[in-house]
């Protein structure tokens, strides 16, 4: 039987799928963050065929595969793309090997060739379309520093900012700050400070369900940073749905953690999208990216 190995390698965490010729997933595995970072390309191979590994042994199947599709944050630009491909090939878990943007598989698992945006948001955030002529082009993804609005990253870290403004007096009270502490089991802003001086990203973007929770509970602050993170998420579909023929109507398929996990934070953002964008047609599941993997895995 020809296996095919699936993975959406993400900066938070991977997914790798592994099916058969036809498709068929028989089994899913969750493992490391993949996304790619300049001169990482070894060590970030490796953690993604380690969870390519665990779904080849939940599938009882031998320790590699016959073609392995990785669809990556962090690979927009061909050098950290190749360098990626070429450590994935060193591996010898498959024979062949194709590396591509994240973007890619969502949009093949949302509208196989057929154009439309999809609306990613997890630790980061970036939106995808393929166009009418069949043209790849995004808005967002430009990493933590200079970009990432509406993700689970700028929604916690806008939280910690919040948080420490409320403590010493010179912001809003919000739940958020007994929130957040007690989430990480710290006692106050100093031990707060201390940790958010040594946390990764990943880690500070682990605070967002706090943020939505609070939200949803009708905490102010909270519910201020969420509205403004659903605005920005929207105008990623905006700017890309412009790219379109006037008029015509836009398929928008939403994906990535933090949408896929809170349904209020997707319908906020959804009635955004609606409200900018009329010609939008909102996709109702979410998306599978690591689907549109296998899905290319099969041609090749």
């Amino acid at each position: 039987m020809k296996v095919l190995i699936g993975v959406d390698a993400g900066a938070s965490h991977s997914t790798a799928a592994v099916a058969n010729e036809h498709g068929t997933v028989l089994v899913r595995a969750d493992g490391a963050p993949g996304a790619m970072r300049p001169g990482e390309g070894a060590a970030v191979a490796a953690r993604i065929v380690e969870t390519c590994r665990e779904a080849l042994r939940k599938a009882e199947r031998e320790i590699r595969g016959d073609v392995l599709i990785v669809g990556a944050a962090g690979v927009g630009r061909e050098e950290e793309r190749l360098a990626l491909q070429a450590a994935l090939e060193d591996t010898g878990l498959a024979p062949r090997v194709a590396v591509t943007v994240d973007g890619t598989i969502a949009l093949q698992s949302a509208f196989g060739d057929a154009p439309g945006i999809v609306l990613l948001a997890g630790t980061g955030s970036v939106a995808w379309a393929r166009l009418p002529g069949g043209d790849l082009t995004r808005i967002g993804g430009l990493g933590a520093v200079a970009g990432d609005q509406g993700s689970g990253y700028d929604l916690a870290r806008q939280a910690l900012r919040a948080v420490g403004l409320s403590v010493e007096g010179r912001g809003r009270r919000t739940t958020l700050s007994a929130r957040v502490l007690a989430r990480l089991r710290l006692s106050g802003l100093g031990e707060l400070v201390r940790w958010a001086t040594l946390a990764d990203i990943p880690a500070i973007a682990g605070l967002a369900p706090e943020v939505l929770a609070a939200a949803e509970e009708g905490d102010a602050v909270a519910g201020a940073l969420v509205d403004a993170g659903a605005d920005d998420l929207a105008t990623h579909v905006r700017a890309l749905a412009e790219r379109f023929p006037r008029g015509a109507e836009v398929g928008v398929a939403l994906g990535g953690s933090l949408l896929a996990r809170s349904d209020a934070y997707r319908r906020r953002v959804v009635a955004r999208i609606i409200a900018d964008v009329p010609s939008a047609a909102i996709r109702p599941d979410p998306v599978d990216p690591v689907l549109g993997a296998i899905q290319l895995a099969r041609t090749l």
